[in-house]
């Protein structure tokens, strides 16, 4: 279990094995980093921080209890030093849009986003208990199981796509997996920290939309995870649609089945396979898949996006073919019409690029913004110099 951890100097939280804090530079103390600041804490008034239950690159998740009423939610928190960066912050805050208005019963939804009164920017989310598909993954999974879970996610990227959102780090990580009474997979998508908002799988989207999606995803970064990295990803393309995803899926459905990754070794390896090489077909390491289920596999891993499946419906169409006899699904999430592509950008455009101005982290000093009056009244008096000098020098 993961010790919860903080820097003693700028209170963030910290991984334990941590040598340095990332954020401030402190080193490690001899008896080790004391325990994270935020546990305890009440924030919004109402809600206490309880226990850590997760920690990343830019933030940590804490369980918020409310004392009084007896709920739980999860809290995610960004780092307050990446305050600093507006093009975090607008990171952060899409996270929390999208994560609540998507309407995805197999998305854990965020329930409200804000400013804490130190400056940390946060958003609540349900609470949910379970486990991480990377946590189950210690081998391959039973068949039924690892289906049942594709076609899951499949569902929810059709919805997601269908909104012009894109996840881009889909991995076991993100995946919580819940059981229903009969012991049966429910799976429920983590972290949309990378999503970006465009056109529909395989589309592009034009006019004002077009540029709220341009606006979101100019990022000089390559995003994503790199086991699970589609090839335009590793080139950096700025050409990433719902098919990555489907790549990504298809490489988590690779593993469940043959219990690794098509790609294994170091950082530039693992990205040469995904670039140029082919895998192992699957078959080879599960010699009992059904030769239907390894073809869309072997789909879903093609370089190229135009060669992969054009949508998550086509491969639902597919498995349901090679699978006709799969394992039980929670019923579909009903059709919302009025919560559609439009709408969406629409509370994107208004709650994250719409924001005029963003909180500084109290203690960094920001710098102060001259006056246009006085740029002015400078340039007026260099210029009167300069021509005094010139009849100086000519008279």
């Amino acid at each position: 279990m993961e010790e919860t951890t903080g820097c003693p100097r700028c209170r963030g939280p910290l991984d334990s094995r941590e040598e340095r804090c990332p954020a401030c530079g402190s080193a490690r103390p001899p008896g080790g980093w004391p325990p994270d600041f935020r546990i305890g804490q009440r924030i919004l008034g109402r809600l206490v921080l309880t226990r850590r239950l997760g920690i990343g690159a830019s933030g940590a998740v804490y369980v918020a209890e409310d004392p009084e009423a007896g709920g739980r939610v999860a809290a995610k928190l960004l780092r307050r030093e990446l305050t600093r960066d507006p093009e975090l912050v607008r990171r952060f805050r899409l996270e929390a849009v999208l994560t609540k208005s998507l309407g995805i019963p197999a998305v854990v939804p965020a329930y409200d986003f804000g400013v804490l009164e130190d400056g940390t920017h946060y958003f609540t989310m349900e609470y949910v208990e379970g486990q991480s598909l990377e946590d189950l993954l210690t081998g391959p999974l039973p068949l039924p199981e690892a289906l049942s879970i594709t076609r899951q996610v499949l569902r929810a990227l059709k919805v997601a796509h269908g909104k012009g959102v894109v996840h881009r780090d889909l991995k076991p990580r993100n995946l919580l997996i819940c059981r229903d009474p009969l012991g049966h997979p429910l799976v429920r998508i983590l972290d949309f920290g990378f999503a970006c908002v465009a056109g529909g799988t395989g589309t592009s989207r034009k006019g004002p939309e077009d540029h709220v999606g341009r606006r979101l995803t100019l990022l000089p970064t390559v995003l994503g995870t790199p086991t699970y990295m589609a090839p335009e990803q590793a080139r950096g393309s700025s050409q990433v649609d719902g098919r990555a995803d489907l790549y990504a899926l298809g490489v988590m459905l690779y593993r469940m089945i043959a219990g690794r990754p098509p790609f294994v070794g170091t950082l530039d390896e693992v990205l040469e396979g995904h670039l140029k090489r082919r895998p192992v077909p699957v078959e080879h390491l599960a010699p009992g898949v059904p030769a239907a289920v390894a073809r869309v596999v072997a789909r879903l891993l093609e370089k190229r996006p135009q060669d992969r499946y054009p949508d998550a419906e086509a491969v639902l169409q597919d498995l349901a073919r090679a699978d006709p006899d799969g394992g039980p699904l929670p019923e579909p999430p009903p059709e919302d019409p009025s919560s559609g592509p439009g709408d969406l950008l629409s509370q994107v455009d208004r709650y994250v690029l719409g924001t005029r101005s963003l909180p500084a982290w109290p203690g960094v000093a920001s710098r102060p913004r001259r006056s246009p009056a006085w740029w002015v009244i400078g340039a007026v008096v260099a210029l009167a110099v300069a021509g005094a000098m010139a009849w100086w020098i000519l008279r």
